[in-house]
């Protein structure tokens, strides 16, 4: 890549397109937790807003983390991915709302917090992203994907497949976003896996905002 890094009052930014990708994901993810931030009928739908705002946290974080690695090492990245594993377990707490049994729903909960607990601790253990990685397929698609599968099919609720979209369509970015690739010889294939989960979380955003905003149902009684 040519534009690999550069120079901007005397500091070393690695990683320019990577910056710029991250702030407008995370700008995105800060406009879509305002929309939903003062539209709450019941208590539990201001976990979704909470989702958005700490991924569009853990973005901000994230260009940081890559532009001052050199200074910074995996110390910011780990503060991103902190940050990520909370929006996905606020993804999940929102959730919760389907469940009318309270067993179940209680025994979820407390699922996901031990998950969340768990990811914490191993990201103090290990270096790679793959930790990351297995939070994301855990917590999305061992989870969430099939709840609002079967909330869809039971209660007809069309909107969740927006939802469903932006869960899946988030796997093609996490396999390919490390393969060898630029654009303009500024983004490579990791800044452009962030482009295309914007219209990911975009698509959770149309689902969420429906279904939950809009509407109300339970499944799992």
């Amino acid at each position: 890549m040519l534009f690999a890094n550069t120079m901007l009052f005397g500091v070393n930014l690695q990683e320019p397109g990577t910056i710029i990708s991250d702030l407008i994901m995370g700008t995105f993810c800060f406009i879509f937790f305002v929309k939903l931030l003062n539209r709450k009928e019941f208590d539990d739908q201001k976990y979704f807003s909470q989702f958005f705002l700490f991924l569009g946290l853990s973005s901000i974080v994230a260009a940081f983390a890559h532009g001052l690695y050199q200074y910074f090492g995996l110390y910011l990245h780990k503060v991103s991915w902190i940050l990520s594993g909370i929006s996905i377990y606020f993804l999940q707490l929102g959730s919760s709302i389907l469940f009318k049994n309270e067993k179940f729903k209680s025994r979820y909960i407390f699922f996901i917090k031990t998950q969340l607990i768990v990811y914490i601790v191993l990201l103090f253990f290990t270096k790679g992203f793959l930790i990351v990685k297995l939070n994301f397929v855990l917590g999305l698609l061992c989870i969430l994907t099939p709840v609002y599968l079967i909330d869809m099919l039971k209660n007809k609720f069309k909107h969740n497949l927006f939802i469903l979209i932006g869960v899946l369509l988030a796997i093609i970015p996490s396999v390919f976003h490390r393969v060898e690739f630029n654009f303009l010889y500024i983004f490579n294939m990791n800044d452009l896996s962030h482009f295309f989960l914007i219209l990911c979380i975009f698509f959770v955003f149309l689902g969420v905002n429906d279904r939950f905003y809009k509407k109300s149902g339970i499944i799992f009684e």
